[in-house]
């Protein structure tokens, strides 16, 4: 609570001293008229600022100044606290015995309004974006407290120069309390991210003189001892913040000889942090505050280089929260090799300046112009990369699209891992980013071609070409080579563009970039089917019956892998495409119950409607074979007799289906029964593709604690026990995959066969003890 009411209380300080200061800035302009008082009693002007309002009055330096606004100017409070003419309206000065009244009533130069004005405003948006985004990080709000101090002295300079007691008062102590927080910040920056201690006790002593400092400059306050203390004021803070400052890079500089042989980030820290601080600090003591305190007065006025000292604050603000703290070396180099580029245009534009108004123009107008021009072109080619990136799609908006693809397509190769993956991942990408009618990726092995293809492409005579070595001077296809070795060779073809155009060059090099990311791919696709082939033959080739169990392990990760994958297209069946037909089928019938429908057309979106209603129970068929979900909901016979019964409708011969007494099975785990529905499964495939039979048997009975399964077919059987093995490198589950799950229940499997004679299985399972998945 203690905190809020703080916190509160500063700012309503900091809202008041900001519009008491904005009035005093925009209610009067800034004179600039110093004067001094002679032996002989009289104010006589001794100076006139180059950048203030009396550059346009009648006032010449040794004029004799006799009244201000009415008064003699003993008694006009700035002249007496401060020997200025500020916040006046009018004047009386002698100048040869003549006497002239002078009215102030034009406007100040804008130097002194608006750069402070927008320097005020970007401390304080740094400020508030500092403590509003990172406030948990002790360092953030310490270089929010920095801003803040900017911030105030920003908003204090229009007051102090215009002769304002509590403006004086803020900006001094202000600028004393600067380096000090300066000092502050680096020491909890350096705790924070690289664990090292700079000398904090030192920090008590500097906040009180500051205070001490502060209190002082209150007696400001009091006319009679004001301008005592002001001839003093001025020397003695910029003397302590020269001071300060070279002591925060001396302990830097101390820092860094001690790290640097670490050679770590520590090191590049120190070093980067030392730099930017001597960059930010160097031109406002070398030019302004420096010689101000020696000489009594500056090389080139605070205003100009003042503005250097954000440098610092905004370059870690930045850093820190882009998290590119250790890159602040880098871009120093950048913008230092972006101002080295600018010096010649920048010379060639000031000289065809100077050149061009050469009657008009004085030496500061050139220097200006010339510097102004350096930091423009400067700050434009620093940031030519990111204004780029950023308006790119704008700029360039095909070559955006492409890097866009291009950054996407990339991304999801790792995830590719079979064919159908290729096509539906990144082969459709291909098609759409180059807008072109088909794609195709091609293998070309020995004895055969296969292709995937997207879009409208002509695969028979893609076949034809690849076959006959005239496929890469094609003048209606794109062809790049990828993948060429022993086993097979690879090819990326594209068609014409929908415009019926080629594609350009542009498009040609994004296609090789891709080709070139893709032959990784491809390699690593063909080398997965290899080893899944190998693996199916090694689950399938078993051997014998009583060495089964050494390799247990293998056939229960190989079912399990079969078994997820089988779910997971389920799954992504049932979510996407169901419900898109689900969706589309009420939009055909929404149009189909129109009034204003013709008859004739009513009937072709019913037509429609059913057929897309039959593709709908394909996908449900399909999904139930893929995760037949009922084994769990209503067990295995009925969930069998249900499969059998709905294919019975489809088979080209008779399907019987007899269960029997086999109520002891429905016991047994869930893998068990799921291991028996794919057995099932795959006899009928297997009964469909091969067998030519007119009527298959299956039988399921239980006897002397077993569970037997007997199919039987009237077909052509095998010729030999040879084309059993076939089968699987065929299918993938085959004969012997089937023998495989009968083993891995602890079953027996036995196959009677012969050619022409029908085909007879009887697999039988104990049902005592089952092996489980």
């Amino acid at each position: 609570m203690r905190n809020k009411y703080g916190v509160a209380f500063c700012i309503s300080i900091f809202v008041i001293l900001q519009v008491w200061f904005s009035y005093i800035t925009f209610q009067s302009p800034y004179i600039g008229i110093y004067l001094e008082l002679t032996p002989q009693q009289q104010w006589v002007i001794n100076e006139l600022d180059q950048e203030s309002a009396s550059m346009k009055l009648d006032v010449k330096v040794g004029d004799i100044v006799k009244q201000v606004d009415g008064r003699l100017p003993d008694a006009f409070p700035n002249v007496q606290k401060w020997r200025t003419v500020e916040q006046a309206h009018t004047l009386l000065i002698s100048r040869g015995g003549d006497e002239h009244k002078i009215d102030v009533n034009i406007n100040s130069t804008a130097i002194y309004d608006v750069v402070p004005l927008v320097e005020e405003f970007v401390c304080l948006f740094m400020a508030v974006f500092l403590f509003g985004k990172m406030r948990r990080s002790p360092s953030a709000r310490l270089l929010a407290a920095v801003f803040l101090t900017m911030t105030i002295i920003y908003t204090s300079l229009g007051a102090s120069v215009r002769g304002d007691t509590v403006g004086k008062i803020v900006i001094t102590s202000m600028m004393m309390v600067l380096p000090i927080v300066f000092f502050h910040f680096l020491i909890v920056f350096f705790k924070e991210k690289g664990n090292l201690n700079l000398p904090s006790r030192i920090l008590k002593y500097l906040y009180a003189i500051a205070i001490v400092g502060f209190c002082i400059r209150c007696l400001l306050l009091y006319p009679s001892i004001a301008y005592t203390i002001h001839s003093y004021n001025g020397s003695v803070t910029l003397g302590f913040f020269i001071s300060v400052t070279l002591f925060n890079l001396c302990v830097l500089t101390i820092m860094y000889f001690k790290v640097r042989k670490e050679k770590s980030y520590v090191s590049s820290i120190v070093k980067n942090v030392w730099l930017s601080l001597f960059i930010s600090f160097l031109p406002v003591i070398s030019f302004s505050f420096l010689p101000q305190v020696i000489v009594g007065h500056w090389i080139i006025d605070a205003i100009y280089t003042n503005g250097f000292i954000l440098l610092f604050p905004i370059s870690f603000a930045y850093l820190i929260a882009s998290n590119q703290l250790y890159d602040i070396g880098l871009v120093f180099r950048r913008f230092l090799f972006a101002g080295l580029l600018a010096i010649l245009p920048a010379s060639l534009f000031t000289g065809a300046y100077a050149f061009l108004f050469r009657h008009v123009v004085d030496e500061k107008q050139i220097l200006f112009v010339f510097v102004g021009s350096m930091l423009l072109i400067s700050t434009v080619l620093y940031a030519a990369e990111y204004l780029t990136t950023r308006l790119e799609p704008f700029l360039f908006p095909r070559k955006f699209a492409l890097q866009l693809a291009l950054k996407k397509i990339s991304k999801n190769l790792g995830t590719i891992s079979s064919f159908r993956e290729l096509k539906e991942i990144i082969l459709l990408d291909i098609v759409g980013t180059l807008q072109v009618m088909g794609g195709a990726i091609v293998f070309q092995y020995k004895n055969e071609t296969e292709i995937i293809y997207e879009g409208e492409i002509d695969t028979s005579e893609v076949k034809q070409l690849v076959n006959s070595s005239s496929l890469l001077d094609h003048p209606l296809y794109t062809c790049l080579e990828m993948n060429s070795h022993e086993e097979y060779t690879s090819y990326l073809i594209v068609t014409r563009k929908k415009t019926n155009t080629m594609l350009s060059n542009e498009e040609r090099q994004w296609l090789q970039l891709i080709t070139s990311y893709l032959e990784v791919s491809l390699e690593n696709v063909h080398l997965i089917r290899k080893l899944t082939a190998r693996l199916q033959q090694l689950a399938s080739e078993l051997p014998q019956e009583t060495a089964a169990n050494d390799i247990l392990w293998f056939r229960k990760v190989m079912f399990e892998l079969q078994e997820e994958e089988r779910i997971r297209i389920a799954s992504d069946l049932h979510d996407t495409t169901m419900q898109d037909l689900f969706f589309l089928k009420r939009r055909i019938s929404s149009l189909a119950d129109k009034s204003t429908m013709h008859q004739e057309d009513q009937v072709l979106l019913k037509n429609m409607n059913n057929f897309v209603e039959m593709i709908n129970a394909s996908l449900r068929q399909s999904c139930f074979e893929l995760n037949p979900h009922l084994l769990k909901e209503v067990g295995l016979i009925q969930t069998l007799k249900m499969y059998l019964e709905k294919e019975s409708y489809t088979t080209p011969f008779e399907l019987e289906f007899d269960a029997g007494h086999s109520a002891v099975i429905e016991t047994k785990d869930l893998l068990t029964k799921r291991h028996i529905f794919r057995i099932v499964q795959e006899l009928l495939n297997n009964a469909k593709k091969h067998s030519q039979a007119s009527k298959v048997n299956f039988r399921i009975m239980e006897k002397d604690n077993y569970f037997c399964l007997i199919y039987e077919d009237d077909g052509v059987g095998f010729r030999d026990r040879d084309e059993v093995h076939l089968e699987i490198g065929a299918s993938g589950m085959g004969i012997e995959q089937m023998r495989s799950r009968v083993l891995h229940v602890g079953g027996r499997f036995e196959l009677n066969t012969h050619n022409g004679n029908g085909t007879k299985f009887i697999i039988t399972i104990p049902t005592e003890e089952v092996i489980s998945a």
